[in-house]
Order: C-alpha cells, then structure tokens, then sequence
C-alpha cells in the first residue's frame, strides 16, 4: 500500500460513507473500530480492531504508511483522538482544541455558552455519584440524566422521580470514559437540530431540521424534517447564536452540528454540539435536502483541499430511523422493494439483514437503517412516511426470557413490529 491513506476512526454506518468517498477522491482507507463485525472491517484496505481512543498505539500501527488526513464523522468520542492523530502524523488540517473539549465534554459547552451571554438552564455534573444526586436534588423535576463524555444517546435517561435519580446516575456512569455524568433541567419545546459547515469563519451551509424523538424516558432521535419552519426572526438569531458559539471556540473551520430547543417564546437553548458531521444520517439529509455532499467536503477540509458547499436544490426532506422494540433474530425484511418504488422514495439503506441479531432501540447504535423521503410539500412527506409505515416490516423472532415460560409459550409466534415510528 504505497498512494496515500485516509485515516477514518469508527466503522459504523455513519462512518462508511467516508470510507467511499475516500476511495472515490483516489485515496486508501484505514478504518479503526472495536467491532469485529464493523460496517467497514469489509470497506478498508487495511482494517484495525482496536478502540478509537488509543491514538498513539495506532499511530504506531499505520506509521509505515502515507496517512493524508484523518476523520471521525459522527462520533465525539473519536475527536479527541482525531486531534491528536492530526498532529502525529502532521496532516494539513489541525481541529481547534476548544471545539473538540465542547464536543465531548457537556459541562464545558454549558460554560461557553454562560460566558457568551446566551439563553442556559440549570444543570449540574461530577464524577462522584454521592455529589451529583445531593446536587441534582435542587433541580426542578423532570430532569435528564447523560453521560458528560459520551454520544449516541448511550446511558440517557429521563428522570421524575428522585427515587429513581441513583439508578439513571449509575447507569449514565457505565457509558462515560471519566465517569462524569451530567444532570440538566429538562427543557419543554420543539427539539430542532442544526447541522452546519463553516469555511474562513463564515457560515458555509446550514440546514435546520425538526427531530423527532422518542420522548421519555431515552429521548432518541427517530427523525428529521428539513427545512424546520421557524419564524424569519428565530432563524437569524439561531445563525447569529451558532456563529458566536463557534467564534469563541475557535472553529473557523469544518463541520459542525447542534441540538438545540425552541420554546414558545421563541427562546432558543442549546443541549450540545459536535465539531464533526452529524450523526444519525444527517450528512445524507443534507446530500438530498440540497444536493451538497458534506463528506466529500469535510475530506478535502482534512486533506488541506478546496471544498464545495454550493447548494444545487432545494426540497423538502425526511429522514426517519428504522428500529425495532425486539430484541432477537431478524428473519426476514417485508415491503423493501415496494418502499423504493414509492415516488418520494430517495434512498432506502438497511444495516441489517436476515440472521443479523437486532436490538431494540435505546441507543442510536442499535439502528437499523435509514429512508430518505423527497417532496414538494410537508404534508406529501408525512403521507409518504405513512405509506411507507404501512409496507415496511421486520420479521424478528424474539429471545427467548430469562425465566423460561411453560411449553405452551414456547411455540408463539415471532413478533412483527413495525419499523416506522411517526415523527412527533
């Protein structure tokens, strides 16, 4: 393997995508993920099963090759490493510390935006469990319960009752590296995202989405819908707010996505962000939202090249996540052709197929696939992702219970849930 390599860090179907640009810009692939059974274990001209968050070690493994640039889409746990490969192997792009430290660290991005003067809500974080619930106890319930550390809405936890505030604490511990955990106020509102891309400090693209959620107790995403309908007035202060945001961490630069809330006043509070591409096909969102390829852009961004940010259309787009609330076998995928052949279908992608173990969805990681949907009008798109509900089905034979049932349970049939959960 002599031409030059992309180093990608996460093999998942949020990372494949760069790993086919990659090949498709002329360059090898180096993929790094901890799962044997990764998405690009097959992808990669060379394939390393080993954590993300080792940047050394695997600096020490690919320095026989020319290693052009290294990416991360969609994970904060990767930036860090990301950052610190840029500069071992001293490729043209350097991120800017303070942006990766706000991408993975919750309590920081809080400070930043109290120190810039922006809307904020109560919030408390600590790596001691004992600490953490005596101060979380002064906040007003419901309150929300995170990993300070993590992403993919891993350890997550919706919480109304004090009681259950020391299970949620234990539980969003086991998810983070530090052992931090970040307790918020919940915020009541519109869940909205914002996925962006800067070029010379100027905001180069921006395409707001309404996400959809599953609501208490996980709050995953299950969808977005772009453009969101803001108020003309709500839209130029959330551009206003992003830029100053990014003003004060330095990222002038690249990529970048935030969660955000908007309540009916019209106060916009940030949750956090990501100095990376978003996750939860949010890239192919924008790809067929405005026809700009936010992968091949923050390639060449790593690669020290020019990139293109020009959108070539317009159209109104929904991405909704398939899942299932089984955890089990999957035996069979119904209605995928007839779903592509609907009208306003624009991509169908399924991670899983036959034979694959499938789990239910508490965890973004536990996705199955992605339909995009492209129309003229927001209520085309909803009677499409109606219609689609309606076809679409995974066959999954559940694991059998802990507490094996009498032998009459034993022979029930598999369970048929459906796949599409309507954006709320």
């Amino acid at each position: 393997m002599t031409k030059p390599h992309i180093l990608v860090l996460g093999g998942g179907e949020d990372q494949l995508p760069a790993y086919h640009e990659a090949r498709r810009l002329g360059y090898g692939v180096v993929g790094v993920d901890q799962r044997q059974d990764a998405l690009g274990a097959s992808a990669a001209d060379l394939f390393l099963c080993m954590t993300t968050r080792a940047p050394e070690r695997i600096a020490a493994m690919v320095g026989h090759l020319d290693i052009a640039a290294v990416i991360s889409p969609a994970s904060d746990a990767a930036q860090e490493s990301v950052a610190e490969l840029s500069r071992l192997l001293q490729t043209p792009h350097q991120p800017a510390p303070d942006a990766v430290r706000a991408s993975v660290d919750k309590g920081y991005f809080h400070e930043v935006l109290e120190r810039l003067g922006l809307p904020t809500y109560a919030y408390v974080q600590s790596a001691d469990p004992v600490e953490l619930r005596l101060a979380a106890a002064a906040l007003p319930l419901p309150v929300i319960v995170k990993p300070s550390d993590s992403s993919g809405s891993k350890g997550v936890q919706v919480v109304a009752d004090q009681a259950a505030l020391s299970g949620a604490v234990a539980e969003a511990r086991t998810y983070s590296f530090s052992g931090e955990v970040i307790v918020e106020e919940m915020l009541l509102g519109r869940h909205l995202s914002a996925e962006a891309f800067l070029r010379d400090g100027k905001l180069g693209t921006i395409a707001v989405t309404e996400r959809g959620t599953t609501g208490a107790p996980h709050m995953i995403t299950t969808g977005h819908m772009v453009p969101a309908e803001l108020a003309p007035a709500t839209e130029i202060a959330l551009r206003s707010m992003v830029m100053d945001i990014c003003g004060a961490l330095g990222h002038t630069d690249g990529p970048v996505n935030f969660d955000f809330v908007v309540d009916r006043t019209e106060e916009i509070r940030f949750i956090e962000m990501g100095a990376r591409l978003g996750g939860n096909g949010m890239p192919l969102l924008v790809r067929h939202a405005y026809g700009i390829n936010t992968y091949e852009a923050a390639l060449r961004l790593a690669l020290g090249l020019p990139f293109d940010l020009q959108a070539r259309h317009d159209k109104k787009t929904a991405l909704q996540i398939l899942t299932t609330d089984t955890d089990g076998i999957l035996r069979a995928v119904e209605g995928a052709d007839e779903v592509r052949a609907l009208p306003q279908t624009a991509e169908l992608k399924l991670f899983a197929g036959p034979g694959n173990r499938v789990r239910r969805y508490t965890q973004a990681g536990h996705k199955l696939g992605y339909l995009l949907l492209v129309a003229d009008s927001y209520g085309e798109l909803r009677e499409a992702q109606a219609r689609a509900r309606s076809l679409l089905r995974f066959d999954v034979e559940p694991d059998a219970p802990r507490n094996p049932a009498p032998p009459a349970a034993a022979t029930a049939t598999p369970v048929r849930p459906r796949l599409l959960t309507e954006k709320r």
